[in-house]
């Protein structure tokens, strides 16, 4: 999968829009999860994720998504909103095949804001003041991304735990380091 992509992001009315053309993987999602963050931090608790122009997600991509879909379930109680829209039958079907469509809703048409994406398009902005992770958080949140995945879903457990033992032993061997 190409890692090059274009993060767009804007706030339009009471909804947090992310648009990504390219790929979705653990390269950019650090900046996507900051500007989620920020946005829940001044009081945004619908979010849209546009996948339209989005040639694939990775595993840490999704789980990153989890984890805010339940922090908003948790903060909001059900009044929060994270849907993927556009999302490709590919995109999609790894959506669904890790479990996460409990929270994260899916609607791959994007029917549900059709009125809204000719607006939003036009005034989304480029992301690009994001604060670059260091090598220690980049890890560290790439491994919550999975411990999140296998959370949502203990089928996961099994795809995932090689993956979480590694970031682990990563991790351990980073800090040993400090």
């Amino acid at each position: 999968m190409s890692e090059e992509s274009s993060i767009r992001v804007g706030c339009i009315g009471s909804v947090a829009w992310v648009r990504i053309d390219g790929a979705a993987t653990h390269n950019n999602a650090g900046s996507i999860r900051q500007f989620l963050q920020e946005c829940l931090r001044r009081g945004w608790t619908k979010f849209v994720i546009d996948l339209n122009h989005c040639r694939g997600i990775d595993s840490t991509f999704i789980g990153m998504l989890y984890r805010h879909a339940v922090r908003l379930d948790d903060e909001f109680g059900g009044k929060g909103l994270l849907e993927v829209i556009n999302a490709g039958e590919r995109n999609e079907r790894s959506i669904r095949k890790l479990g996460l469509d409990r929270l994260i809703q899916m609607d791959p048409e994007g029917l549900r804001w059709r009125r809204e994406q000719d607006l939003v398009r036009e005034n989304l902005a480029m992301q690009d003041s994001c604060i670059p992770l260091s090598k220690l958080e980049h890890t560290q949140m790439v491994l919550d991304a999975h411990e999140a995945l296998v959370q949502a879903n203990e089928e996961n457990e099994s795809r995932f735990c090689d993956v979480i033992d590694f970031l682990k032993q990563d991790l351990e061997a980073q800090t040993a380091d400090n």
